[in-house]
C-alpha cells in the first residue's frame, strides 16, 4: 500500500515571523504471508511565512506559490494559521 500526503509541520517563529514548513510523507507498506516490508519518506515542499504584513506561501526555490491553493492540498494547515494569529491577537491585547 503507498501513501503520499502534505502535512504542515511544526511552526517556528523567528522574531516577528513565524514560518511553517510543509512537507510531502510518503509511505509504502508489503505484506505477504510472514514477510513485510516498510518504508517512510519525508521532504520538504514548502514553507508559509506569517508576518506583521500578512501570510505567503514559498516554494523551496523561494518563489511564491498561491498560498489558497497550497492550504486546499495541506490538511490542518488554514487551522494551523487560524490558530496562530489568534494567539498573535491575544499576547498583544
Amino acid at each position: 500500500m503507498n501513501r503520499r500526503e502534505l502535512i504542515a509541520d511544526d511552526p517556528l517563529q523567528i522574531g516577528d515571523i513565524i514560518l511553517i514548513p510543509v512537507a510531502e510523507v510518503s509511505s509504502f507498506s508489503n505484506v505477504k504471508g510472514e514477510m513485510a516490508a516498510f518504508a517512510a519518506r519525508k521532504r520538504a515542499k514548502a514553507v508559509v511565512a506569517l508576518g506583521p504584513q500578512g501570510a505567503v506561501a514559498l516554494s523551496l526555490d523561494g518563489a511564491e506559490i498561491s498560498l489558497s491553493e497550497l492550504a486546499d492540498k495541506v490538511s490542518g494547515l488554514d487551522e494551523l494559521m487560524a490558530e496562530i494569529r489568534g494567539s498573535e491577537v491575544e499576547d498583544k491585547g
